[in-house]
């Protein structure tokens, strides 16, 4: 078999197609992808491709010679098992042992896997990893399961950057993967007070599994101002996670004084912001990306560890002739949290 099923991303749409199967290199390993997580990065990037792409030749992670209507094949957020191993490889894992890892490809630069164009993603029945990045899965833990490592390991990383004290108030605006994220490691490190703030109900709820111990819908009451008033004078540290460029400045102008503002979701838009307000309260602006492999393998130990109650973020399973119409419905307004793909099946989303 030389040809494989694989999700490609052009034009602002995703389609199955018949692509070829990936030869792994030197130090590298191909898999088989058994479940992969449908990320906010995912639906930005179809979205926006033609944003994403010119701010990916601005980087210089893309050539310029490559136009907007270049395809992707998405997916990094993933479960996969070993098939075959390429040349000087150690060979320590067996074929066919479970894995994740970081999805990076250092034998390949840095190349970001499910990312970066001409490289296969884990929503494809096949793609390749580097050998001395693989984490073996726990025997115990689901597929589906291990596909959370990814975004869990994003929001860990988030509360490592903001610095945040225990007596600190954290603010968690936006409660999807990485907010929910945010809070379950805000929630480890024995953060006291931690205020999740979303428009969903639902929401809101689930915030309260992960940790949060106040919650606040901002159609109902300011969310900056209630948590400010919560920290009674102590120091708030606010977690971005809609990935709403326009709101980082409207969270800069309401902070109060002294506050942190950790910027954790996805914004490659040209934004105008006002940089009056922060510097008169001397704010703090910092922004997180990614993780550290140490977080990520932390994350996948947590869940091992039945520390994180992960059942509760996976909303919706897709076998992979049907990720175009899960698409075009996370896409618009949806009670979804997490919908993961199942290559190697066919099948319509299926609530969970």
């Amino acid at each position: 078999m030389s040809k494989m099923n694989a999700i490609v991303m052009q034009d602002g749409a995703v389609n199955v197609q018949q692509v070829p199967i990936p030869e792994p290199q030197a130090g590298q390993v191909l898999v088989r992808s058994l479940a992969c997580g449908i990320c906010g990065s995912d639906l930005h990037i179809t979205r926006h491709s033609s944003e994403v792409f010119d701010f990916y030749r601005k980087l210089g992670v893309m050539p310029n010679s490559l136009d907007d209507h270049t395809s992707v094949m998405l997916g990094h957020e993933f479960c996969a098992e070993i098939v075959k191993f390429g040349p000087d490889t150690q060979q320590t894992l067996a074929t066919g042992r479970r894995v994740t890892s970081v999805p990076i490809l250092l034998s390949q630069n840095g190349a970001g896997v499910g990312v970066t164009p001409g490289l296969s993603g884990a929503y494809s029945e096949y793609f390749i990893l580097d050998e001395a990045l693989l984490l073996p899965v726990p025997e115990h833990l689901p597929s589906e399961a291990v596909a959370l490592t990814e975004p869990l390991a994003v929001g860990l990383h988030a509360a490592n950057r903001s610095g945040i004290c225990i007596g600190d108030t954290a603010l968690v605006v936006g409660c999807g993967p990485i907010g929910l994220a945010v809070i379950s490691a805000l929630h480890s490190r024995g953060v006291s007070n931690i205020i999740a703030a979303d428009l969903q109900g639902h929401k809101l709820q689930l915030a309260g599994d992960f940790g949060a111990t106040q919650v606040v819908n901002p159609s109902e009451h300011d969310e900056v101002t209630f948590a400010a008033e919560s920290a009674a004078g102590k120091r708030l540290v606010i977690f971005e996670c809609v990935g709403q460029h326009t709101l980082v400045d409207r969270l800069i102008r309401r902070a109060p004084v002294n506050a942190t503002i950790v910027v954790a979701g996805i914004h490659t838009a040209t934004s105008s912001i006002n940089y009056g307000y922060a510097t008169v309260k001397e704010l703090d602006l910092r922004f997180s990306y990614y993780y550290q492999p140490h977080e990520f393998s932390e994350c996948l130990e947590a869940l091992a560890q039945g520390k994180i109650p992960w059942q509760k973020l996976l909303t919706g399973k897709v076998g992979i002739d049907c990720v175009s119409d899960a698409f075009k419905l996370l896409l618009a307004p949806n009670n979804h949290i997490k919908v993961v793909i199942e290559p190697w099946r066919n099948g319509e989303l299926v609530h969970l």
